[in-house]
């Protein structure tokens, strides 16, 4: 977290309306190589998005009920980092809540009640990260799970009585390990969720990699047994600020992958016969990564991976202490670049497609997100900024380093363009984002807790056609099915999801792919589920809300 050409970067290459019916699986898919794969049929329901109450040129800012910051008036670097967000339906009504950790005052649980209007609810005050919200106890309710960066995660177990005011603080047993960053999903495709934890260790103590820090450290696996978890420590050095669990190799099964901080390099590990294998994929990496995405931006089918880093596009005074830290720095490795770097597959592996500006050089960055925004059948990139520190920038007002946030419209899979028309260069000091259907009209919404100022909701108006799809993957300890791929196929263009619960800095999405359709009336629909099952729907209506049910 300490830490230009001037081109943009080239890439290589209605009313309400019920259904509910049977449909027959067609196409096999890659499956974990523990598990045959198998065609299976599968349930739906189809429900039509809302009409827009309005549709215009960009998004519509929403102050919301919550303040993230940090004790009293401090400016420490610590606590400059901010914290995280995330959506899911939480009381299963059919809209989506929100719930935004905080670092001193109460995290919020800010339930939906309809028209962008929101129910604030405190959950617990508290020094908290990082916000999963999964079925962390194995009931099939939504749970809220929390890190401090001190010590282990902390779930608020939700009893299922519809009440956002009820969350009940249970430990997680089985887990022990300092978490500032994680991610769930179903690493073995066996149909319970398991958890890969990461620790900020420059948090910990003044004295990185220091054995005090003790085993309970570095990145942990957690794999779900009956009596709770089993632990395997992956690595024992860990400045882990990003980790998520997503297909990087192809093959439709979570991988690891951690953005590490501090000059230590980022670490992949990718599933095998035998289970997690370490293997360095990536030609070039972020110096200081900040977070990670991983999104087909380009629809080949294959995952691209953004990170973020800190590099203003032209050089800016105000990063000075920053400048003679990072040349003070040690050169660990010929891999490591002190920019966003976007890893695309090609012929030859992973290639950074980042180069130059604007895409490499979005400032003091903390979430990149890809979702497509404007619904045209292309992901678009968005990025929060800024970064309050009284050891790095005192020289400032408040220790604060004002930056405007950056979006990005993908045209055609070609290329990333500015998009400033769009009314997303917010200076508020954003750090954890999601991006959300809040208002079921069919387009992604953003949330993004910024740091000392009102989170906020960016409602988008700016239309056009879409299909969202949830799955419910029943008699299973992973009822939302986190680690499928969802495909959706029309006029031979073929767009592909991840249902993953861990994306950009400290935040997790809703299990839901949103899928942005252009022009296409009707889309194909494949599903390959966490064990390898697959399953299709054909000439599925887009502008509606998919539900997919499988039980295995």
């Amino acid at each position: 977290m300490t830490t230009g050409l001037a081109s943009v970067f080239a890439l290589v290459r209605a009313p309400f309306r019920f259904c509910l019916c049977l449909a027959a699986a067609a196409v096999l898919a890659t499956a974990c190589s523990s598990n045959a794969s198998t065609t299976v049929q599968a349930e739906f329901d189809s429900v039509a998005h809302r009409s827009p109450t309005q549709c215009g040129d960009g998004f519509v800012p929403h102050d919301l009920d919550h303040i993230t910051s940090g004790p009293g008036n401090t400016a420490s670097t610590f606590d400059g980092t901010g914290a995280g967000v995330g959506i899911a339906d939480l009381d299963d009504d059919g809209d989506l809540d929100i719930v935004l950790a905080n670092l001193s005052e109460s995290s919020s649980v800010l339930e939906n009640t309809g028209d962008l209007t929101f129910e604030r609810h405190e959950l617990e005050r508290g020094r908290f990260r990082g916000v999963s919200l999964v079925d962390a106890s194995g009931d099939g309710f939504t749970d809220i799970v929390l890190t401090t960066g001190i010590g282990p995660p902390v779930m608020f177990e939700n009893r299922g009585t519809g009440d956002l005011g009820a969350f009940t603080r249970n430990r997680l047993e089985g887990i022990r390990a300092a978490t500032y960053s994680m991610a769930w999903t179903d690493i073995s495709g066996d149909g319970d969720l398991d958890v890969v934890t990461g620790s900020y260790n420059a948090e910990l103590t003044l004295l990185r990699n220091s054995p005090i820090l003790g085993e309970d450290t570095g990145v942990v696996l957690h794999e779900r047994t009956p009596d709770g978890f089993d632990v395997t420590r992956l690595s024992d050095t860990a400045q882990a600020l990003a980790l998520i669990a997503t297909d990087i190799d192809g093959d439709a099964i979570p991988d690891v992958l951690v953005g590490n901080d501090l000059a230590t390099p980022d670490m992949t590990w990718v599933q095998t016969s035998t289970g997690l294998e370490e293997r360095t994929l990536f030609a070039s990496s972020s110096y200081s990564t900040m977070s990670f995405d991983a999104a087909d931006i380009d629809n080949d089918g294959r995952n691209e991976l953004f990170s973020t880093d800190m590099k203003p596009a032209q050089p800016d005074d105000r990063y000075r202490e920053v400048d003679e830290d990072m040349a003070a720095a040690p050169v660990v490795d010929d891999i490591q670049m002190p920019e966003n770097v976007l890893n695309d597959f090609g012929d030859d592996g992973f290639s950074n497609m980042a180069f130059g500006e604007p895409v490499s050089t979005t400032g003091w960055s903390w979430s990149g997100l890809f979702g497509d925004l404007d619904n045209d059948g292309f992901q678009d990139l968005y990025v929060t900024n800024g970064m309050r520190s009284d050891q790095l920038f005192d020289f400032l007002p408040e220790a604060r380093l004002i930056e405007e946030n950056q979006a990005f419209r993908n045209t055609g899979g070609t290329a990333l363009t500015p998009a400033p028309g769009w009314g997303l260069a917010a200076t508020e000091g954003g750090r954890g984002m999601a991006q959300a259907d809040l208002d079921g009209d069919g387009d992604l919404d953003i949330v993004i807790n910024n740091l000392d100022t009102p989170a906020r909701l960016y409602e988008n108006q700016l239309c056009g056609s879409s299909i969202t799809v949830q799955l419910e993957w029943t008699g299973t300890q992973n009822p939302t099915a986190l680690g499928a791929t969802i495909s959706a196929t029309a006029e031979g263009t073929t767009w592909t999801r991840e249902i993953t619960s861990s994306r950009g800095y400290l935040s997790s999405g809703p299990p839901i792919a949103h899928i942005g359709t252009g022009d296409a009336d009707t889309v194909d629909i494949t599903v390959t589920w966490p064990n390898g099952d697959t399953s299709t729907l054909d000439t599925m209506a887009t502008n509606s809300h998919l539900t997919i049910t499988h039980t295995p």
